[in-house]
């Protein structure tokens, strides 16, 4: 802007100046703040659309602005988070896991109100599984809408509860059947649903009143594995995606689903 012309975008409201600031991308929406006393605290006060992980945005960074941001959570995609180092047993050589959770991602969401909260995407660096996410991602989050989680463990003792989650990815997660049974039962408006190389479980059971759309690639790391949909009356399309090794097993059943009309396998 040129010398001597006003400033019209800073007398804006600073209910529309946070709009404007929250669609941009987390690292120039911080930026903001080094405009002019003017925009300092308009940031800090905005809805926050926090998009980091892996070179992009350090864990310390995420840390620091979660903890001093004073706005609502109105998304947070945060990939290539770094997997946590591999344990063994000194006695069986096995790896141990840590199924209380990793406490950086309780650090970020435990501790913040997640009533806004409308996406939430976290995945890990690497496939090792040996990172569980913490029971607080689960808790009450009344209004989001879409879920992805991947490279990650679910703790076996889940209690799940989005009211309004429409949308769901689960890609390379490790989790048991009563982690799945308790994530479907804690979703009571799922309509959308993807499964890609889940590990854990062989048989795979679906149950869920609200489903309209499944979609699932087995694991390549579990030779024989099965869907099963048990109950799942709303259920209209099923894609089955078979992993492509030659040693593998994929069995699709369905039990109770009146309404599946598409049924593709490819």
């Amino acid at each position: 802007m040129a010398t001597g012309q006003a400033d019209l975008i800073s007398n804006l409201p600073d209910d529309v100046l946070g709009t404007i600031v929250s669609l941009l991308h987390t690292r120039d929406g911080c930026r903001t703040q080094a405009l002019s006393r003017r925009w300092r605290p308009i940031w800090r006060a905005a809805p926050l659309n926090l998009e980091g992980g892996g070179s992009r945005l350090r864990e310390q960074t995420v840390s620091g602005i979660l903890s001093g941001h004073l706005g609502p959570l109105r998304r947070i995609s945060i990939f290539m988070i770094k997997s946590l180092p591999r344990r063994y047993d000194l006695r069986t050589g096995h790896p141990i896991v840590d199924d209380t959770g990793d406490a950086r991602v309780d650090n970020w969401l435990g501790s913040r109100d997640l009533a806004h909260l409308e996406a939430l995407r976290l995945s890990y660096e690497y496939n090792t599984h040996n990172s569980t996410l913490p029971p607080s991602v689960f808790s009450s989050a009344p209004a989001l809408r879409v879920a992805s989680f991947g490279r990650c463990r679910l703790p076996p003792k889940l209690a799940v509860d989005f009211p309004l989650l429409q949308q769901l990815t689960l890609w390379m997660v490790t989790l048991t059947q009563e982690a799945l049974n308790a994530v479907l039962s804690g979703c009571p408006a799922l309509e959308i649903l993807g499964m890609t190389e889940i590990r854990g479980v062989v048989c795979l059971r679906i149950r869920s009143r609200t489903l309209r759309s499944i979609s699932f690639r087995h694991s390549s790391y579990v030779p024989s594995q099965e869907l099963v949909i048990e109950d799942a009356p709303c259920l209209e399309r099923a894609r089955l995606q078979p992993f492509g090794t030659d040693n593998s097993v994929v069995t699709f059943r369905v039990i109770h689903a009146l309404k599946l009309e598409m049924f593709s396998q490819v």
